[in-house]
């Protein structure tokens, strides 16, 4: 499985419109590839470019995604809802954790 990780330049897994790069895990060959984000800045326009990497699925915390972003990826990609703080982290921690078709809606919810 290929797995995006959203993060910033220190390693810090971030919101998709903060994350500079894009880490692809394939959880067969435990290796991490770093791709810089081209979506910067819109949750939306990141989640577009991680759709057109070929992921299966994206790693998550509350406040990653917004409505726009999870609806946009609904149905092609999974989500994968992580407690880690670092890329190493979520390296860790990913290839045990469920792969989950939906959210609950407080994982994407917009706080004004």
């Amino acid at each position: 499985m290929k797995i995006a990780i959203p993060y910033d330049l220190n390693g810090w897994l971030v919101p998709l419109d903060m994350a500079v790069y894009i880490g692809i895990l394939d959880t067969d060959s435990k290796k991490v590839e770093e791709i810089e984000s081209l979506g910067f800045g819109s949750k939306e326009a990141t989640i577009q470019y991680i759709m057109r990497l070929g992921v299966d699925a994206v790693a998550v915390k509350k406040g990653f995604l917004c409505p726009g972003s999870y609806a946009m990826s609904q149905g092609v990609l999974k989500y994968i809802p992580v407690n880690a703080k670092t890329l190493e982290d979520a390296i860790n921690e990913l290839p045990r954790a469920e792969a989950k078709e939906e959210l609950e809606y407080e994982m994407f919810e917009e706080n004004d």
